[in-house]
């Protein structure tokens, strides 16, 4: 089978895309497999690591503040359209299937005109704007979080996680990264966090002997995290620019500090990690405040908004006292499989339907 995977922006939408792929190659070895992305975007990167073949085309986010990026886009996003035509029309692919974001709208407008199938996954609680348009165009629609029911119709199947994060050994990853006490992962998204990154940096003279903190600061900010640590090196702590291989921090990690992207958080819940999750207050109709609810609610996740979250409350939840890790990771691991939200069969449901 042909399928073309339009997958753009952000790593949220990417890594979805990717895991999705490596299902139907474990289904299909043959299978022939494109992405569709965004010149702007991660995925030239993120999907070529992968060795799948990528095809990108102009496409641009409708921004909501008035600018020049925002007048443009409905133009840079039609020339998108016609590119996305041409392609499709060459590789004729039997599915299209999309994982959202605004590199996936003049691609499923132009496999709807070519009459392809198109199959949509929803990550976050509140679905995005371009998937709540692009439903009505869909022959299904497959979605993360139980209640998303509320504002868009489809099957509950999770998020689809890759099989490197699945499939890793916690052992052999706390040997490799050399670890012996608690491990804290701190991750500020796919561009990083400058809040984020100042309280920690803040809260480096306070970290507790049993604590060793992987902190992948995001590349903006690396330099800037340098030349606030002056060239001292403090004990347990080990910041990182960018890890395209996430598996082992992940798999080894007894906590996560991290914003509340819906992808982010499958892949913890998958490993039955608990949560401190800071949501960006920025994020599109404030989506990740929603994502973060729902595990909060459930006794997986500490939620601290982005004002509150400074030196003094990143040392105080890490202390070892203000958390109960077998208790949250009892409700992350009841969540992975009660509600879906992070097992590993979801990419094997998607594609199990495609196939039929």
């Amino acid at each position: 089978m042909k399928i073309v995977i339009v997958a753009g922006g952000t790593g949220g939408h990417i890594y979805p895309g990717i895991a999705i792929a490596q299902e139907i190659r474990r289904r299909e070895p043959k299978a022939s497999i494109l992405f569709l992305g965004s010149e702007e975007g991660l995925e030239k990167d993120l999907v070529a690591r992968e060795g799948y073949q990528i095809k990108l085309i102009k496409a641009r986010a409708l921004l909501r503040k008035f600018s020049y990026k925002a007048l443009s886009a409905p133009f840079i996003s039609t020339v998108g359209f016609f590119q996305s035509l041409k392609i499709l029309k060459e590789f004729s692919p039997g599915v299209l299937i999309s994982t959202g974001g605004y590199a996936s709208l003049p691609v499923v407008l132009a496999a709807k005109l070519l009459g392809i199938p198109i199959y949509i996954h929803e990550q976050n609680v509140l679905p995005g704007a371009v998937n709540r348009f692009c439903r009505r165009l869909a022959s299904k629609v497959f979605l993360t979080f139980k209640e998303s029911l509320q504002y868009i119709q489809g099957e509950v199947v999770g998020n689809p996680v890759r099989r490197e994060i699945i499939e890793a050994d916690r052992d052999q990853a706390r040997d490799k990264l050399k670890i012996k006490g608690r491990m804290i992962l701190i991750i500020g998204g796919s561009q990083g966090s400058r809040k984020m990154n100042q309280a920690i940096i803040g809260a480096l003279d306070r970290l507790p002997k049993d604590v060793q903190i992987f902190h992948i600061i995001g590349n903006r900010d690396f330099n800037w995290v340098r030349q606030q640590l002056d060239g001292r090196k403090i004990a347990g702590y080990n910041p990182i620019s960018y890890l395209y291989d996430m598996s082992a921090v992940i798999a080894a990690a007894d906590l996560v500090v991290s914003r509340a992207g819906a992808t982010a958080i499958a892949e913890f819940l998958v490993r039955g990690i608990p949560m401190i999750l800071v949501p960006f207050p920025y994020a599109a109709e404030d989506h990740q405040r929603l994502n973060a609810k729902v595990i909060a609610d459930n006794g997986g996740a500490v939620v601290v908004e982005d004002s509150e979250f400074k030196p003094e409350k990143f040392s105080e939840l890490i202390d070892g006292k203000a958390l109960d890790y077998d208790k949250m990771k009892a409700a992350v691991r009841r969540l992975a499989t009660q509600q879906l939200l992070g097992r590993p069969e979801a990419a094997e449901r998607i594609v199990n339907f495609i196939y039929g």
